[in-house]
């Protein structure tokens, strides 16, 4: 999808405007802050952080259906792209800066960015690629971020990745931790600024998938509030053993209010989807307060028969439906005749358990069945899982095989194609997103940060 074959969102024959800042749900009462969005994706940490009050200045994202993605639902935003971020140099950064100026921006307020971590994460994994993580280029990107955060000098950095990264070691005779251990050593080359982590759970920020992530957060000596200058005059000399982002105030405190995933899709449920292709209208209203949320648009709810984007079917194979129907009435259970030592598959649970949400959006939709119907999840219903509103609009390919979203690190090939399910699953939840940036644009107005 070009950036000019936008679907029309609400009325027929009426011209969609630039999604954001004019759907009005950024809920800004107060002055637009600044930020920068390093491997930005298809934009799901800027589009957090624009609803807590952040206007994105720069955003770098190497692959094209991403950042096509990124830029077409930020129509007629002046958000400048940068594809490699080594073309990010420190002399261009020195050029934007004195162009920020002009425009009455002295300080940037935030950097953030969570550098592509397939070398580290349980998808990586799967992979049958033979080759130590030192070797894998992207590996060291957050050494580019932490050159570009020095460059700039924000008032809050914010760095992001996969669980895996506390564990990951540059190669099979490596100590469990050696690379997180030198990202925070790189990171803490950075002068003035307290730096706190934390392994956080999406399913705590309203976000109906458990999703661990690792946070960073880096705020500049003369941001913090002045009494808690004496709590912080000095960071953990074990920084790696004792995470405490969350309990020193630098990230924000668990909120809770998941969803369950009827709560979040059942207004997208066609009866009639064997019959089709896909579903491009709304068939129902929305029916509960999460639906809603995401059906908001320019500050209206998207009525029944209005446009509903994304919400193509998979050309399932008859005995992959039976497959799927027999694990809907079994609680999950594949037929013997089925197994296979592939990836195993899931039905989508009606209900968390005690523990919350239990599943996670990766670029693998095939993993999950739905909870009622024969089918895997559509590109909709995989960007609702990540909280994108509905008026979020994907560009490139549906979906490809797994080699070419992998590339072949062993011959050298460091392409990898980004359809839009990979996309999504790799995006920071917006919800996540969006609750960490309320917490950030508070430290940086001078208001108390949470603490324990």
């Amino acid at each position: 999808m070009g950036i000019r074959s936008k679907r029309k969102l609400h009325e027929v024959g009426e011209e969609q405007q630039a999604p954001y800042g004019s759907n009005g749900n950024s809920g800004h009462a107060t002055q637009q802050l600044t930020c920068i969005d390093l491997f930005a994706g298809c934009g799901g940490l800027s589009l957090g952080l624009e609803q807590a009050g952040f206007r994105p200045l720069l955003f770098s994202e190497l692959n094209i259906s991403a950042a096509e993605t990124y830029m077409m639902n930020r129509l007629g935003q002046n958000i400048i792209p940068v594809g490699d971020v080594y073309s990010l140099t420190n002399a261009n950064l020195a050029l934007l800066k004195v162009y920020w100026k002009q425009q009455g921006i002295e300080d940037v307020d935030l950097v953030c960015g969570g550098p592509p971590c397939q070398g580290y994460s349980g998808i990586g994994h799967r992979r049958t690629f033979k080759l130590d993580k030192e070797e894998i280029p992207s590996n060291h990107l957050y050494e580019e971020m932490v050159r570009v955060i020095r460059s700039v000098n924000p008032k809050v950095f914010l760095f992001e990745n996969v669980r895996g990264l506390l564990s990951a070691k540059w190669d099979k005779n490596g100590k469990n931790g050696e690379i997180f251990r030198d990202v925070l050593k790189a990171f803490r080359t950075l002068d003035g600024y307290h730096i706190r982590w934390e392994l956080v759970h999406a399913k705590d920020y309203g976000v109906p998938q458990n999703r661990p992530r690792v946070l960073m957060v880096g705020v500049r000596h003369d941001v913090l509030y002045p009494e808690r200058q004496t709590m912080l005059f000095e960071d953990p000399p074990l920084l790696y053993d004792a995470p405490s982002a969350v309990r020193d105030g630098f990230l924000p405190k668990p909120v809770g209010g998941a969803p369950t995933l009827p709560e979040l899709l059942s207004d997208l449920e066609d009866p009639g989807f064997l019959k089709k292709q896909s579903t491009d209208r709304y068939l129902k209203p929305a029916l509960t307060a999460i639906q809603r949320e995401l059906r908001t648009y320019q500050g209206k709810v998207l009525r029944e028969g209005q446009v509903l984007t994304e919400h193509e079917y998979s050309d399932h194979a008859p005995y992959i439906r039976e497959k799927f129907e027999h694990m809907i009435a079994n609680d999950g259970e594949i037929p013997e005749k089925y197994r296979t030592k592939k990836f195993a598959q899931r039905v989508f649970p009606r209900v968390w358990g005690e523990g919350g949400p239990s599943i996670t959006a990766t670029s693998l939709p095939d993993d999950y069945v739905h909870y009622s119907q024969p089918r895997s999840p559509t590109v909709r219903e995989w960007a609702r899982i990540q909280t994108f509103p509905d008026w979020y609009q994907f560009a490139g390919p549906r979906t490809t095989g797994g080699r070419r979203r992998a590339g072949d690190p062993s011959k050298g090939d460091w392409s990898r194609d980004v359809p839009k399910y990979t996309q999504i699953g790799n995006a920071v939840p917006v919800k996540l997103a969006n609750e960490i940036g309320k917490h950030l644009a508070g430290i940086i107005r001078g208001q108390q940060p949470q603490h324990a």
